[in-house]
């Protein structure tokens, strides 16, 4: 497994370089932007929390967008990629099983990268503060504005990695839905994974009036975190009131937060018997189409 895992990164080099290059850009427009941050008037201890919980996320939130979009069109690919080249026929004369095959890609879209990237957010804000720091000292203005508060940041990471993993358990089947795409399309695999939810979806509001499908998906699309859904009292009760604005404050609703209903509700289960049902088929259709 740790091999098949490796030669994922071998072959498909954007799972890291994509999220990689926009860590080093950040950290660039940390060193050489011309920017001034500044609050009209002085802070509640509360508010500067909030801020800080804010920052950080929107800092872990871009690397995770390139990530999300990179691991789109990998799942979409590899498996695809395998009969395209040819490449599959040397795979399969290895004693290397289908099921070891399908797993370890899924374990690098499901677990290795996000992981990977959830360290490099957590790295790549420890830097940016630490360059905007530094250049406040050389007169950049951050007057009022909150760049470090030690324990603020703690229960932001902590919440961050609690919402990644929800987040990872929620995405699984669309993870192994495309999987599943790349191991049964000859071509056209964007197509192939548009195309069938879509006209399910249409076939069942024209046949029985109702909307299952196109509820799962977009619950499934939703580009919110999904699991928020169900704590949404909590998220109220975390908000902070800034200018006449509110927002989030990220270390108040750790503090705060219901794990249970979080991984512990039917649509999360459903959904995880939905990814085991989806990874099977792409396992039995890699089996039987190995050809080009």
């Amino acid at each position: 497994m740790p091999i098949l895992i490796r030669r994922e990164f071998w072959e498909h080099r954007a799972l890291w370089a994509a999220p990689l290059a926009m860590a080093v850009i950040l950290v660039l427009i940390a060193i050489f932007g011309h920017f001034e941050m500044a609050t009209m008037t002085a802070l509640t201890t509360e508010q500067a929390r909030a801020i800080m919980g804010v920052t950080v996320w929107a800092m872990s939130l871009v690397l995770f967008l390139i990530a999300g979009i990179v691991l789109s069109f990998y799942l979409l690919d590899c498996l695809y990629a395998d009969r395209r080249d040819r490449s599959i026929l040397f795979w399969k004369s290895l004693p290397v099983s289908d099921a070891a095959t399908v797993l370890a890609k899924f374990a690098v879209a499901i677990v290795v990268v996000p992981l990977g990237v959830f360290l490099l957010a957590l790295v790549t804000d420890l830097a940016v503060r630490g360059i905007l720091t530094l250049r406040t000292g050389a007169g950049l203005m951050v007057e009022h504005f909150p760049l470090w508060d030690g324990w603020a940041w703690l229960q932001t990471q902590a919440l961050l990695a609690l919402l990644l993993a929800a987040s990872l358990l929620w995405y699984s089947p669309l993870a192994a839905y495309l999987l599943m795409v790349s191991a049964w399309a000859r071509r056209n695999v964007m197509m192939w994974a548009v195309v069938p939810p879509v006209v399910l979806a249409l076939v069942e509001r024209l046949a029985i009036g109702s909307s299952h499908v196109l509820g799962f998906l977009s619950d499934r699309l939703e580009p919110a975190f999904p699991a928020m859904a169900g704590v949404e009292a909590q998220v109220r009760a975390s908000m902070v009131t800034l200018h006449r604005d509110q927002i989030v404050s990220m270390p108040r609703l750790f503090e705060q937060l219901d794990v249970a209903p979080i991984f512990l509700n039917i649509q999360m289960l459903l959904g995880l018997v939905a990814t085991a049902a989806l990874l099977y088929a792409a396992i039995r259709l890699r089996r039987w189409r190995d050809d080009g």
